[in-house]
């Protein structure tokens, strides 16, 4: 299990870096974004170490692209959602679990799909020049450190 999370969770992420930076690099830069999860950063339901353990890597995959290339003009961020209800995790999460989650962030409602799509489309454009090798934490306060 191990050995294919990393496969598809770390190494899926750099073998799409090594395609695509030729093509950002030609064009002058670019921008990337990475999607990771609020597992790298917070323990899980204990049974799931690999995933929390690359998607840990995926972070550091992405301020190591962004060091390395930054100077060249390509920017590589990443987001690490929290739960967010889109059309599946709504039909098989009852009530009472969304209630739960709720409790578990300090915010007024629990991540939709839109809440993602609106940072990664700042995070690609021009709006967003100046940020390079960063990972938000969309997860309406979940994994807040102090």
């Amino acid at each position: 299990m191990w050995e294919r999370t990393l496969d598809v969770n770390v190494l899926g992420y750099v073998r799409t870096a090594r395609a695509v930076l030729p093509h950002l690099l030609d064009n002058g830069g670019g921008s990337i974004v990475n999607c990771s999860s609020g597992a790298a950063i917070s323990a899980t339901d204990g049974k799931r170490p690999a995933y929390g353990a690359s998607k840990s890597a995926v972070n550091a995959l992405t301020r190591h692209i962004a060091r390395r290339f930054g100077p060249q003009g390509v920017r590589c961020n990443g987001v690490m959602a929290g739960l967010v209800m889109g059309e599946t995790q709504e039909t098989q999460n009852d009530a009472a679990l969304q209630k739960m989650f709720l409790q578990l962030v300090p915010a007024t409602r629990l991540g939709r799909p839109s809440d993602l799509a609106a940072a990664v489309a700042f995070l690609l454009s021009d709006d967003a020049e100046w940020f390079n090798g960063q990972v938000w934490a969309i997860d309406g306060g979940a994994n807040m450190r102090a």
